[in-house]
């Protein structure tokens, strides 16, 4: 196998280069095509230039056989660049949809992370704020215990009927009435302590009722507070729709955007193969065709349109939407 470092670089392959010199050069690389074939790095565009110089030789000689030999692989050449061309593109353009896709996924990935950090965070404080709220409840209803067992017991108030009994209890105990005295007291010691179950029954309703109230006022703050913080997570969840709405939105745009860029690229592309395939009077193949219209302004406004959808993508997405050189 031979290696193309044998050829002379491209400056010199045509300067100062007489027809013997010429023939010596393209038998190289007909050599070197018969023997590599035409694979991914071979110079494609400078063999051409040197066979088309050669078959342009053999037009100056009669040499006619000769020039059809060359020009039939010429156009073998050719059409190999045109194919490295399409392939370049299709595998460029695939490479830009993967990588608005891997954009894509880093943001809804970076997206959720951001609003379950959000949302976990209020989640903490809504259990800090309850947490925080049965504690105070719990020591004001402790407070309230002590108070209602540290609250020294008054002084019975008893009926008047009660009252007028001792009275006639004492006086027949004066009057050495000791066995009417007894009775009486009985009957009083009765009603006394029917009345201080009552007064005690009443007490604890009172402290009763207190609790419950304390209880009541207790759970109506706890539910309010409850309310507040399902108020707070619904418009987080709100929002969290919205933003997600807008990104799959922003998604949607540019995916349509670089589809439609594509589509013309590719209709661009083909018409102007299509258009070169018919044009016998150039030695060029339409890659370079292609080349040259992207330099004079073909693709600009195409070019200009991409900027947006780079930027959507990550560096080495972006990097990898420019169109690769044709070799």
């Amino acid at each position: 196998m031979q290696d193309s470092a044998l050829l002379p670089p491209p400056s010199e392959a045509f300067s100062n280069v007489n027809d013997e010199q010429q023939e010596i050069l393209a038998r190289r690389v007909l050599e070197e095509i018969a023997t590599v074939g035409t694979g991914p790095d071979v110079p494609l565009d400078e063999y051409i230039k040197i066979l088309a110089e050669y078959r342009r030789c053999c037009e100056r000689r009669g040499n006619y056989k000769e020039a059809e030999l060359v020009q039939h692989v010429l156009k073998q050449l050719r059409l190999e660049e045109e194919n490295r061309h399409v392939s370049a593109l299709t595998q460029q353009q695939e490479n830009e949809r993967q990588g608005l896709e891997e954009a894509h996924m880093l943001e809804f990935q970076n997206f959720n992370r951001i609003w379950n950090e959000k949302i976990d965070t209020f989640e903490e404080h809504q259990l800090d704020c309850e947490a925080a709220m049965l504690e105070r409840h719990s020591m004001e209803l402790a407070e309230f215990h002590a108070e209602m067992s540290s609250e020294a017991p008054k002084r019975p108030k008893f009926s008047k009927e009660l009252l007028n009994i001792r009275k006639v209890q004492d006086t027949l105990a004066r009057s050495k009435s000791y066995s009417d005295a007894h009775k009486v007291k009985l009957k009083a010691d009765k009603m006394e302590a029917m009345e201080l179950e009552k007064i005690n029954r009443d007490r604890a309703e009172k402290y009763s009722k207190q609790e419950a109230k304390i209880l009541a006022r207790h759970r109506s703050e706890l539910m309010a507070m409850r309310k507040r913080m399902e108020r707070g997570k619904a418009e987080l969840e709100r929002a969290r729709k919205k933003e997600l709405e807008m990104l799959l939105q922003r998604y949607h745009n540019v995916k349509r955007g670089l589809q439609g860029q594509q589509n013309i690229i590719k209709a661009k592309t083909g018409n102007i193969l299509l258009k070169h395939a018919t044009n016998k009077k150039t030695d060029s193949s339409g890659s370079t065709a292609i080349n040259v219209s992207m330099g004079s302004g073909t693709f600009g406004p195409l070019m200009v349109k991409r900027r947006p959808i780079e930027a959507a993508m990550p560096p080495e997405s972006a990097q990898a939407g420019e169109l690769p050189p044709i070799h």
